[in-house]
């Protein structure tokens, strides 16, 4: 465990920016978004602490909006661009973890997605543990801590005068190893700060949790609702606008779309979202999900029930970015909490299988 000072960590910025794009938290009003780091100017290495997640998931330093995957010339396809080497700071547990779900499909895969496997292996990641908690926070819910556990290079951890620091992977070892004078050992007094910290803010996102919490597994309580009239009740005021999906962390569907570019036709990959009409449709015209009620349900089974039988892993990593983003004020620890608490074996859905 090593130890680094304030005036130490600019200092690591600036090394890092002669092989890197800086990318790290600043200020917008109440929130914290991220932003590219101009270190031509005077105070582009003041890097703000961001107590909790940013406001924006990081996917898209990794899974683009929007990415050229081929483009067509003259003498056949070709790769679209690849991305600079990115260097992120705050990253946070829920986006860490959100990277563990992804890799499932992206990396793990018997088809690897080579653009997120490009990304993955030349974005350094250093994280930082959790100091406050958003309203809308609920990782201890889904089990993980406010805190990384894994997959970051390094991990800050504020203690007096500067951060406890956490070494992840054989990037972040040379990482430290490159930069001696940055970096001191670290003293029982900095760990034991650190381990206290981390049991309060535990307390504390638990604590604000309560009125949601939930005894049984997420795949009994909605499983047991597969044709239940709760769903209407939940999805009531639901309007479809797909921004849950658009700021989560997890979620990764996309499509395929060929576009006229000026150049040259170029082969795109976009986002799409399951609560779009179309989104299951067969060649034949038909989908399986006509009703947004049985979409609205569709996403729920796949983050908590089948996601979980596939990949032995929960695809939600409880940043509540979900919540603050829903135009009908539909709250995720709501829907969960009441998913276990209010069925009636009578109250089914017709026709819905």
């Amino acid at each position: 465990m090593k130890y680094m000072g304030t005036a130490s960590l600019a200092e690591l910025i600036r090394n890092l920016a002669r092989d890197y794009d800086i990318y790290a938290p600043g200020r917008q009003g109440d929130a914290f978004v991220l932003r590219r780091l101009d270190l031509e100017r005077a105070d582009g290495v003041d890097v703000p602490w961001n107590p909790f997640r940013l406001r924006e998931s990081l996917k898209p330093l990794w899974f683009q909006t929007s990415r050229i995957l081929s483009r067509w010339t003259a003498d056949g396809p070709e790769p679209g661009p690849s991305i600079r080497p990115r260097a992120i700071f705050g990253a946070k547990a829920c986006d860490l973890q959100a990277l563990t779900i992804i890799d499932k499909v992206f990396r793990e895969h018997t088809h690897p997605e080579p653009a997120w496997c490009e990304a993955r292996e030349r974005n350094l990641i250093i994280a930082g543990d959790c100091t406050e908690s958003g309203e809308s926070c609920f990782c201890t819910m889904v089990g993980h801590a406010p805190h990384p556990e894994a997959e970051f290079d390094l991990n800050l951890s504020p203690v007096d005068g500067g951060y406890l620091v956490e070494v992840g992977s054989p990037k972040g070892e040379a990482l430290v190893e490159e930069h001696p004078a940055l970096f001191q050992e670290a003293s029982a007094e900095h760990e034991a700060a650190r381990d206290e910290n981390r049991r309060t803010m535990r307390a504390s996102v638990e604590a604000q949790n309560a009125p949601y919490a939930t005894r049984d597994p997420f795949e009994q309580s909605i499983e047991k609702h597969r044709k239940s009239r709760l769903w209407e009740q939940l999805a009531a005021t639901c309007v479809q606008c797909n921004a849950c999906n658009m700021v989560c962390p997890t979620c990764h569907c996309f499509l395929l779309v060929d576009v006229d570019a000026e150049d040259g036709p170029v082969r795109v990959s976009c986002w799409d979202s399951c609560f779009e009409g179309g989104y299951a449709r067969m060649a034949g015209g038909g989908t399986p999900r006509l009703q947004l009620v049985e979409r609205f349900r569709n996403h729920y089974f796949h983050k908590f029930v089948s996601f979980p039988r596939n990949w032995g892993i929960t695809a939600c990593s409880g940043c509540g970015r979900c919540v603050d983003a829903c135009m009908g004020r539909i709250d995720k620890r709501d829907c969960l909490h009441r998913l276990e608490t209010e069925w009636l074996p009578s109250d089914t859905l017709e026709g819905v299988s």
